[in-house]
């Protein structure tokens, strides 16, 4: 039986840029994720398609695993011999209980390794311009938890240590006793105008912070309505924020913003808009499922040159095509057909295998056409009905578990926003992550919808008004323009 072992893997504090090159790899290999509330869902997406994905909740005072049902999770898996990737939130030893759980897997002869992540108490201060040492202003810092195990939850410091030998004090999960923390450290002999930041949901464009000083603090955060997860700051280091600050003085702060694709053509409005503050969370794959073995597939096939004219759809059209010639031993010069496509690297794609084509612009101008691709290649091409003209469905999209549930959660737990459909192609493809439960219609609700024009269309045939459209602009300065002053509007409003 092959040996299983679980990784407990740093996920970071929420930009998921910061996960660790070591945290990815091994969360593509798991065969199951075990995974924290502060976890950044669009981390979901790195997971295998057929991965197990089990969410433990772990929010204050409303776990959704309890910590021994957490535990037991890990070890029935790797018993079985499966790679489980125990995946928290920053860093695992940091206020993650690591060491309970390793410690019950030691303890069942578990193979388990560590992946340290970037931990929020030092990543936060430093997106919100208050690096937690300075060479000038603080040379040690303390980490503390900022609530107990108790009946109360009041954590349990030794008060007079920590005020008067730390230069920087980082309280992590403390708002709810930022009061208590406050008054504890003037009793101790920190001065009553201490500089002390607040950061709630640090290194995510959702990202807010609150200063003051230890006298003033916790009656600021009461004003801002400011709930956890945040990290309190207290020291000198802090009056730096006001010439440091970097991450939170963009235009777009605070937007979400969806792409139901990664589109390469878009990859440029994608890193002018996080450019400009915004947290962009991209469909990054659908995953694909050959028919060529379907027996509609194989009827098809066998007329292949009955048909004047092969439109190619997309690429992955190219690639299960080839697939079909190979698995049924066919010979490419044996078909008479013409070759058409509808875009620029299925036609690359196709000159790959030695293949000319002509460029695709309207069925009616061909005599007998067969168009080749998945379903939602022919409804891109507007045609009516796809399933009255003759078609070769080469492969389904599917939409994997992580996918649902990382999309989901990010529209729940409000890291999203604003959806940008940038044309009418990714509107269609958004329609049907939209059938797959990728996007609920109860979150649809919650989002601000851009589109371009050409969209508005698609999305009112299925009873979906979008609240700004931008016209089809050819100049990326002119498209980044307009998209940036509709999401400042939108903003505002």
């Amino acid at each position: 039986m092959q040996k299983g072992i679980v990784y407990f893997v740093g996920a970071g504090p929420g930009d998921p840029e910061l996960l660790t090159i070591k945290g990815r790899r091994v969360l593509r290999e798991a065969d199951v994720v075990v995974f924290d509330r502060l976890v950044n869902p669009i981390l979901l997406t790195e997971v295998k398609s057929d991965a197990k994905l089990v969410y433990c909740g772990k929010q204050p005072c409303q776990h959704f695993l309890r910590q021994e049902d957490i535990q037991k999770e890990l070890l029935i898996h790797a018993r079985k011999g499966k790679k489980v990737v125990r995946l928290k939130g920053g860093d695992p030893a940091v206020f993650g209980r690591v060491g309970e759980e390793a410690e019950l897997l030691s303890d069942n002869k578990i193979d388990y390794e560590i992946v340290p992540g970037i931990t929020a108490g030092i990543a936060a201060p430093a997106y919100a311009g208050a690096t937690i040492t300075h060479r000038e202003h603080s040379r040690s810092f303390a980490v503390v938890s900022g609530h107990s195990k108790t009946k109360d939850g009041k954590p349990d410091i030794k008060w007079e240590s920590l005020a008067g030998s730390v230069d920087t004090i980082v309280f992590y999960m403390g708002v709810k006793h930022l009061q208590l923390i406050a008054d504890q450290l003037i009793n101790h002999g920190k001065p009553q105008d201490t500089a002390v930041l607040v950061i709630q949901w640090g290194t995510l464009s959702r990202q807010r912070t609150i200063d003051g000083t230890l006298k003033t603090i916790a009656r600021k955060v009461k004003q801002a309505e400011l709930t956890n997860p945040a990290i309190i700051v207290v020291g000198d280091v802090v009056k730096l924020r006001k010439k440091l600050q970097w991450f939170d003085q963009r235009s777009l702060s605070g937007k979400g913003i969806l792409f139901p694709t990664s589109d390469p053509a878009q990859q440029l409005i994608v890193s002018e808009l996080k450019r400009e503050g915004a947290d962009v969370y991209q469909h990054p794959r659908l995953t694909q499922r050959s028919l060529i073995k379907e027996t509609p597939f194989k009827e098809r096939w066998k007329d292949l040159n009955s048909c004047a004219e092969l439109v190619f759809l997309s690429d992955a059209s190219v690639d299960h095509f080839i697939e079909a010639i190979n698995e049924y031993d066919c010979d490419l010069r044996e078909i008479h057909s013409v070759f058409y496509s509808n875009k620029d690297s299925t036609r690359d794609r196709l000159l790959q295998i030695g293949c000319r084509s002509k460029e695709f612009h309207s069925a009616k101008k061909l005599i007998n056409p067969l168009f080749v691709g998945s379903e939602l290649d022919m409804k891109s091409i507007d045609l009516v009905d796809v399933h009255k003209v003759n078609h070769l469905f080469t492969h389904e999209d599917i939409v994997s578990e992580g996918e649902i549930q990382a999309f989901n959660r990010l529209v729940e737990e409000e890291h999203a926003d604003t959806l940008i459909l940038s044309s009418k192609t990714h509107a269609l493809k958004f329609l049907n992550f939209l059938k797959k439960g990728i996007v609920s219609r109860e979150g649809l609700s919650k989002l601000s919808i851009l589109c371009q024009a050409d969209a508005v269309k698609v999305l009112g045939n299925e009873g979906i008004h979008p609240d700004v459209v931008f016209e089809d602009v050819g100049n990326m300065t002119q498209l980044m323009t307009q998209l940036t002053g509709r999401l400042l509007l939108a903003q505002e409003s």
